[in-house]
């Protein structure tokens, strides 16, 4: 009898572009993206915050367990892609957690977390960790 292997979550895909267009296009299980918050640390709050949703609108649909719209679901991935890169050079949360907090001069003073925010702004904080590997910045 073979036994089925459980679809893999959101935060084990999310460096796989082609399993996020499709995901995200479907709408993200908003309790995947609570499942990624409470690992890593966030709170609801926060992540409606991160996610740029209301956060009365957030609570609602945690609340009902409903689907992201698709473009939360692209700041959502974006967010826990992000975060993802980080963790594997700061290896805890509470790590990851405290240089996502932290002012950087790199960043124009703003926090890992304030620059992520779009797109480029998420490229270049990935840059910033791939250069703090080479020992290039701090």
């Amino acid at each position: 009898m073979k036994t089925r292997k459980p679809k893999p979550t959101i935060y084990e895909q999310v460096h796989d572009n082609h399993a996020m267009v499709q995901r995200v296009e479907e709408g993200l299980p908003v309790m995947e993206v609570v499942k990624f918050g409470k690992q890593a640390g966030f709170t609801n709050e926060e992540l409606a915050k991160l996610i740029n949703v209301p956060a009365r609108t957030y609570a609602r649909r945690v609340a009902d367990k409903t689907r992201l719209k698709v473009h939360e679901g692209e700041r959502a991935v974006r967010l826990m892609r992000v975060f993802d890169y980080a963790k594997r050079l700061f290896v805890t949360d509470e790590n990851t957690r405290g240089w996502f907090n932290a002012n950087l001069i790199v960043l124009g003073g703003k926090t890992p977390l304030e620059y992520a925010q779009t797109e480029p702004g998420a490229r270049e904080v990935e840059a910033v960790i791939e250069r703090i590997e080479d020992g290039v910045v701090q």
